[in-house]
This record gives structure tokens, C-alpha cells and sequence, in this order.
């Protein structure tokens, strides 16, 4: 809270909504004090608060700020309350190990490392973003899509739901960008100041088809599809813009009467619309993921693929998915079968762009997303007809 001091509750009861180790507030946050969650009745103004904003204001979300400050007991039992009467609601948050001074003894917290002790609760994936753009501590930094060397492995195991800490699909947020750190163009925009703009958009919506594409829960900031930057006034970029005025964070709609940057929203808009049509993008255990998803061997540095089996539900047989983050094409060999192109570095959605058998060719700094059809099994004719 801004000042734990005057803050109501410690006044009502001194020194109990919040943690304190020999007279000072633990600072775990950063922000000068942090919540002593552990407390029953701390725990109970949690649990009756989000309970009441889903009952009240029908939020079927919720993102919890640091949430490795709070216990698992808290997250777990505010999940099961809600969600025994909104089933649908959606919980996340951000679970940094972040070093509180706790108020009592045996005390497990919402971390990434115990995600399996809060199994309906997920957290943001660091190794995700920082795979994809550079580490979040240096904004020069080079990630995958930006050319950066030896990132495969790690990519695969992002793709695939298994960075170290995860114990299921259901659990990960995969991302590029949010309201912390730069914005995704922008991070592009300072790390690769030597590219143009139409190979730093490639660079971008090749990020965003790895986490729109991946096993797991896609999350993307609000105007990363029209290339949101936030230039500041005297030069830069804000990587941290909470006080920064409508200049800085407001989303330009406007530039959407650009066609480069109609262009990357419609790619984005059809990213989404193929992972909506496919379940098997959409996996829930990793049991499934460890059956369906298979990453494709003997590719080229830098280049990563994947064979995916499709799901009994989805209308493709099986897809493959392959990105390219070298400045050069690359052709892939391809299983038999007459496989449909529905997403290029120009182009995604639904439709077949067109067929191809035996190899593709996957073009600089992109991705190629291919769909092998379901074979319709013939049904025998009517036995009337057949006495005709």
C-alpha cells in the first residue's frame, strides 16, 4: 500500500495486514511494505474481495501483481470460491520469487517454482519473453527473433509448455510484451537499430506467432497487433510508464491508416483465428503435449519446427509449424501427404494459401504453418439405392 503506516487496517489493528520483521516492514515488493497474506483475516479480505468484484462486476479475469508474495493457501482457496460459482474466471499473476519476511512458520508461496502446489493458477513466463526478445535486464540484448545464436533448445521447450518451473500448458502465460519493460516494436527498435522498419515488423510478428502458436495461455499488451510504441518526448523509449502522459501510452489508433501497420494487425488477427480453430494448439496436460507435439530434427540454426498430431477434434490431421529467425529462407523437408500453406511471412488465417508436397521453403524471419487434412471416410450408399 502507499503508506502501510496510516494505511486503515494497521491503524484498526497495528502491525497485522502487514509483514514485520524486527520493527521494520518487510519490503520483499520493493514498494516499501508487503501484505501479510498468511493472516487469516488477510487471507479472508482477499478471498471475499475478488469473490465479490466476480459476483458484483462480472470480472472474469484476474492478474495478480507479484503474486510470489502471496501464500498458496490464499490462491488456492480464492480460486476454488470463485470459480464454484463462476467456473470460467481466469487466474494468473506474476510469481518472481521475490524474498519477503514471512509472519509465521511454514508458509508456501505462489511462486513459478510451486506452480504445482496452485494447479489453477498460472504464471507469466519470463523465460518465454526473454527467449523471444533478450533478457529483460538489458534492453540491448538480443532474443531469438532478433538473430540471437543458440536459442533452440530453449525455444522448444517454450513451445512446448516445459520451461523448468511448469508443470502444464494450463499454467504458462506465454508473452512477449506487457505494461512492464519496453513495448515489443520498441524493444526491437533499440536492440537492432541497424534494421529497417519493414524487418523489425517481420521480427515482431514472428514473436508473435511463437506464443500465439505455442502450448499454453497467449497473452499480448494492448496495441502490440498495430506495433504500440512510446516514444518519449526528448528521445527514447518508456519502458516504465505508469506516470507517463497520454502522449506516451495512449494506443494510436490512427496508425492503423498505415497499411504496414493494418498489415500486422490483420496478421495477428489471423494468428488468433488458427489457433482458435485448432484444439490441438490448445492442449491441457502435459501427458497430451508429450503424445501430440513432436519438435523436427536436422533443421538449420535458428530455424525450429514442430510436427503436431491433431487432436480428435480438430479439423487437421496433423500441422506442422516452423519459424525462421535467420536472414536467409530456409527449405524443410516435409512428411508425405499434400500439406496446405495457411500461414507465410505475409499472410495467416484459416484458409489454404496454397499446397505443397515434399519440402516448403519458410522465408527470412518468419514463420510457415502447414495443415495435413483429415481424410472424410466414405460412407456406404443407402441400401435402397444400392437395389436400384
Amino acid at each position: 500500500v502507499y503508506d502501510s503506516g496510516s494505511f486503515c487496517f494497521n491503524r484498526i489493528v497495528p502491525e497485522y495486514f502487514s509483514r514485520i520483521h524486527n520493527g521494520h516492514y518487510s519490503n520483499g515488493s520493493g514498494c516499501g511494505n508487503d501484505t501479510a497474506t498468511e493472516r487469516s483475516m488477510v487471507h479472508k479480505y482477499i478471498i471475499d474481495s475478488v469473490l465479490y468484484w466476480a459476483d458484483e462486476y462480472h470480472i472474469d479475469g484476474f492478474r495478480f501483481d507479484l503474486v510470489g508474495l502471496i501464500d498458496i493457501d490464499t490462491i488456492n482457496e480464492l480460486v476454488a470460491t470463485v470459480r464454484a460459482k463462476h467456473p470460467n474466471v481466469i487466474f494468473y499473476g506474476e510469481g518472481w520469487s521475490m524474498g519477503t519476511e514471512l509472519t509465521m512458520p511454514d508458509v508456501t508461496l505462489a511462486t513459478q517454482h510451486n506452480a504445482w502446489q496452485t494447479p489453477n493458477f498460472a504464471y507469466f513466463s519470463d523465460m518465454f519473453r526473454d527467449v523471444l526478445r533478450g533478457c529483460v535486464f538489458d534492453d540491448y540484448a538480443w532474443g531469438y527473433v532478433a538473430g540471437a545464436q543458440g536459442l533452440e533448445e530453449a525455444l522448444k521447450a517454450c513451445f512446448m509448455a516445459r520451461a523448468g518451473w511448469c508443470p502444464g500448458p494450463t499454467q504458462t502465460i506465454n508473452y512477449a510484451s506487457c505494461h512492464d519493460n519496453l513495448s515489443l516494436f520498441d524493444r526491437l527498435t533499440q536492440s537492432v537499430p541497424d534494421a529497417g522498419f519493414a524487418e523489425r515488423v517481420r521480427m515482431n510478428n514472428l514473436a508473435a506467432a511463437i506464443y500465439l502458436l505455442s502450448q499454453g495461455v497467449p497473452f499480448m499488451q494492448a496495441g502490440e497487433e498495430m506495433l504500440r510504441s512510446k516514444p518519449l518526448p526528448d528521445g527514447g523509449f518508456a519502458s516504465n510508464s505508469y506516470c507517463s502522459p497520454d502522449a506516451v501510452n495512449a494506443i494510436k489508433w490512427n496508425h492503423l491508416r498505415n497499411p504496414q501497420y493494418a498489415a500486422a494487425a490483420d496478421y495477428y488477427r489471423g494468428l488468433i483465428a488458427f489457433r482458435k480453430a485448432h484444439p490441438t494448439l490448445r492442449l491441457t496436460t502435459e501427458e497430451a503435449v508429450r503424445e501430440q507435439v513432436h519438435p523436427l530434427e536436422g533443421l538449420e540454426p535458428n530455424v525450429v519446427g514442430f510436427h503436431l498430431r491433431g487432436s480428435v477434434d480438430d479439423p487437421a490431421q496433423a500441422i506442422i509449424v516452423l519459424y525462421n529467425a535467420n536472414k536467409t529462407p530456409s527449405t524443410v523437408e516435409l512428411p508425405k501427404g499434400k500439406w496446405n500453406v495457411c500461414v507465410t511471412d505475409q499472410t495467416a488465417g484459416t484458409k489454404p494459401l496454397l499446397a505443397v508436397e515434399g519440402s516448403v521453403t519458410v522465408a527470412p524471419i518468419s514463420t510457415t504453418v502447414l495443415t495435413l487434412e483429415s481424410v472424410a471416410v466414405s460412407q456406404p450408399e443407402p441400401e435402397a439405392a444400392a437395389e436400384e
